[in-house]
């Protein structure tokens, strides 16, 4: 929830009546079912939406891993003397090239074996390694690796291992439970992991529901025109969005990282142009629905989103995000709340995708 927070308010939609300065037309047409029309806008109905909600199935495996990820502040690591299996901490110097130039170096680099870091095809690679080993292999990755330097390359590998360590973690006891947690008992421990699964999982279902509802309002409706200062307004929210990666990669401009991103000026432009039509229609809610943030709302707001963003204080969260841009996330929440509860949801049950 924070990173959806986060995102919100550096590319959120800007709530504010659309300028007379310049507008630029599109050429569409207004649709003949809008339920509200502006100089900007031809809004097709947004009320009784059809829509699933998926109902993310809680795994022993999930909760498993969250205790173990819990318990890893208090885990111990011991050097072994026999072949790496899976969970074990195998230590390199790693050197990954693409096309002859080197990509990545490191001594001492850990590898956690299953954690697929670099897939699976990796992990198996070295899975069963002594101290010692030199690996010389290349792997080809699917052009959606999370990592887009290698994705859709052949990547070469050159890997010396330098040690083995296996991960001891405390017997969660009860005794060491309510020594070292806030729970007083391994029971209420795992029973509160299971519950904070729980909750994880239902904001990213509501988050995916709010987003289906949201996008069959934009493909349904027409957007007629816009402003200059509409379209610098949602260049500069996509800009700060990508500028949170400056400091991320060590990079000092926009360009090098659309660059290393692998995007080109077609798809920043794409960008611009979803935040501008997604500013421009949850404004067109707004004002049919003459939705506003009281100041309780407001105020509850502030509560909750310093809570999220982990801000200690009122002054802290408005020195970092101003209160226009937490009226304006507060506004956005009302228009896909209100999508939400004026829609026909069939709610289905799923496995999440880590699973």
């Amino acid at each position: 929830m924070k990173k959806k927070f986060a995102i919100f308010l550096l590319a959120a939609c800007m709530l504010t009546a659309c300028g007379s300065k310049g507008p630029t037309t599109t050429g569409n047409e207004p649709i003949e079912n809008a339920v509200y029309t502006d100089d900007s806008v031809s809004l097709a109905p947004y009320t009784g939406l059809k829509a699933e909600k998926k109902n993310y199935i809680v795994t022993e495996n999930a909760v498993d891993d969250q205790i173990h990820e819990e318990l890893m502040e208090f885990a111990e690591y011991q050097s072994v003397d026999r072949p790496a299996k899976s969970g074990d901490y195998v230590q390199t110097d790693f050197q990954a090239s693409i096309d002859g130039s080197v990509v990545m170096k490191e001594t001492s680099y850990d590898v956690i074996l299953g954690a697929q870091e670099y897939g699976e095809a990796f992990d198996e690679k070295l899975t069963g390694v002594s101290v010692d080993d030199e690996l010389h292999f290349s792997l080809d990755y699917d052009s959606d690796f999370m990592d887009v330097e290698w994705a859709g390359k052949t990547v070469d590998f050159e890997i010396r291992v330098t040690g083995i360590q296996e991960e001891l973690l405390p017997d969660p006891t009860d005794a060491f439970i309510k020594e070292n947690t806030s729970y007083s008992s391994y029971d209420e421990f795992e029973a509160a992991m299971r519950t904070s699964i729980t909750d994880s999982y239902e904001q990213e279902s509501t988050q995916e529901l709010q987003e289906n509802l949201l996008q069959q309002v934009i493909d349904n409706s027409s957007i007629l025109q816009y402003t200059q200062e509409d379209y610098e307004a949602a260049r500069e929210r996509v800009q700060n969005t990508y500028g949170g990666y400056l400091e991320i990669f060590g990079m000092e401009n926009l360009e090098d990282v659309y660059e290393f991103l692998d995007m080109t000026k077609e798809d920043v432009e794409e960008e611009v142009q979803i935040t501008l039509y997604r500013t421009l229609i949850v404004n067109a809610i707004v004002k049919n629905e003459q939705l506003s943030v009281s100041d309780d709302e407001y105020e509850d707001g502030i509560r909750y989103y310093m809570e999220q963003t982990g801000a200690e204080s009122k002054e802290e969260l408005l020195e970092t995000y101003g209160e226009e841009e937490v009226r304006t996330t507060l506004l956005e929440d009302k228009v896909l709340n209100f999508l939400v509860n004026h829609a026909e949801i069939t709610e289905v049950e799923a496995e999440h995708e880590d699973e």
